[in-house]
């Protein structure tokens, strides 16, 4: 069973870290430093034939010399050491290999290019698994495991899985989200892939309990059927966002250069996302954003939508926003009009949905009641509401704060709230902090934030995509 298999990765007993050294700025001992300072419970090795100790704690000349068994080996030792590091944890009969070092095959050179093939060969023949080389490793929250880059990231579990060519974006993305509430369950960076690739890490979180959605960060794949059909699987159980890297020319020269990845064609990839009903995203925010939505509103499939806000131009940018997804915005009728009319000025608004309220400012006393109203229709499922923080009213209010939370408890309608920012002078610090404070509590009441309207729309376009397209297969397969 593949949770066995993979269990000395995400929750090894005992771990060497090949390389381990009293300089944090090494890999090696910047790695060992992390798991000390994350307490990890299990028990850990240093190995290093240059070093007698690291503050204290006594160091292997070779990893055959730990005297207990080691599930998970840490390599950080320089390029033409690493096939000498794996052939000792073969004999050591070490479970799992993390190789970090970068050098192989993704520089182009025959020596590197070898000596990947070298280590492969041993960990086949040894009945040993290897994530990387050319990576930043494997994070998982629940055993203390940690990326490279990554000693303070949250040990709080989540219910996001990542896999990632790309150490860089995991370490990002980690970072970004920390400040959005997304906590992860394992977050995987595997490099040049010699033997562990996204098939098999895709196929672990299909099958873990605490995953609920899937990031994938992908430049090439090693067995394009196999991945397709673990796609295609995993899609039916829980969303699957991927974001392929090297789809331009350009993009490809890169990939070969980063991971020694065949990227592929644009028109490839729009053929496996529809028919494995996976998520097609571009860039860190787009991916933040799916997964924003998905944590708050997994379900969502309205298609009929309310934009409030203040200012005309969001009339247009509602609607361009909305269209390409099917989402519409019907006009409301007479009196529901006339209702919201009410508690606006004469002139400088319009009521027919979207709603422009003729102020970017809400007042808590006019905003709840039109909400009200509006989530009362029933031309209405769901609705999106453009906040503004500015000078006019630059402090956090609570009052404000709980008006959309309490009206989408009382309908039972999603709202979704567009939270732009200001302007990018210095002087604005101290809103963009009131800024943060309200998308903290509406996230932290389970209403989805997004930088700006045309996101929102894009997020939830996509959110209603994923969700008609799993109705469909199941409707086929009853």
């Amino acid at each position: 069973m593949i949770l066995e298999e993979f269990q000395p990765i995400f929750h090894p007993r005992s771990i060497a870290v090949i390389g381990a050294s009293n300089d944090p700025t090494k890999y090696g001992g910047r790695y060992f430093y992390a798991m000390r300072e994350r307490s990890y419970q299990g028990k850990l090795y240093a190995v290093n034939p240059n070093a007698a100790d690291i503050d204290g704690e006594k160091v292997y000349a070779r990893v055959q010399d730990v005297p207990d068994d080691i599930d998970f080996a840490i390599v950080a030792v320089a390029a033409p050491l690493v096939v000498k590091a794996v052939a000792d944890c073969a004999e050591k009969h070490v479970r799992a290999v993390q190789i970090l070092t970068a050098g192989f095959s993704e520089t182009g050179s025959a020596e590197g290019t070898e000596w990947e093939r070298q280590m492969a060969r041993i960990a086949r023949q040894n009945g040993m698994r290897i994530i990387g080389p050319n990576c930043f490793g494997v994070y998982s929250p629940e055993s203390a495991l940690t990326l490279l880059p990554g000693p303070d990231f949250p040990s709080e579990i989540g219910p996001i899985g990542v896999i990632s060519q790309s150490g860089g974006f995991t370490s990002f993305l980690i970072r970004k989200a920390m400040g959005l509430g997304i906590r992860f369950s394992k977050v995987i960076s595997y490099g040049n892939a010699c033997d562990l690739n996204e098939v098999d890490f895709l196929s672990y979180l299909e099958a873990d309990d605490r995953t609920k959605a899937v990031v994938a960060y992908v430049e090439g794949v090693r067995d394009g059927k196999r991945f397709l059909d673990a796609v295609k699987r995993t899609s039916l159980k829980k969303p699957v966002c991927i974001w392929k890297g090297g789809l331009s020319g350009l993009g490809s020269r890169a990939v070969a250069s980063h991971t020694a990845s065949l990227g592929g064609s644009k028109q490839i990839w729009d053929g496996f996302f529809r028919q494995t009903g996976a998520i097609p995203a571009v860039g860190v925010e787009e991916v933040l954003d799916l997964i924003v939505g998905f944590t708050h509103i997994p379900n969502f499939c309205s298609k009929r939508l309310s934009v409030v806000g203040g200012g005309g131009a969001i009339t247009v940018a509602a609607a361009d926003a909305l269209d390409p997804y099917g989402i519409s915005m019907l006009e409301f009728p007479p009196e529901t009009q006339q209702s919201i009319r009410r508690y606006l000025a004469p002139s400088g608004n319009s009521v027919r949905n979207p709603v422009d309220v003729g102020t970017p400012v809400f007042l808590p006393f006019t905003l709840k009641p039109i909400l009200e109203i509006i989530a009362r229709s029933e031309l209405v499922d769901a609705v999106i509401v453009e906040h503004w923080v500015t000078n006019f009213m630059p402090s956090f209010v609570q009052d404000l704060a709980d008006v959309i939370p309490s009206v989408r408890d009382a309908s039972g309608k999603p709202f979704v709230v567009s939270l732009p920012g200001p302007c990018s002078s210095s002087d604005t610090i101290d809103i963009e902090e009131t800024r943060w404070k309200y998308r903290e509590w509406y996230l932290s009441q389970g209403v989805p934030v997004f930088e700006t309207i045309q996101r929102s729309a894009k997020a939830l376009g996509k959110i209603l995509q994923y969700n008609e397209f799993v109705q469909r297969r199941k409707d086929q397969q009853a």
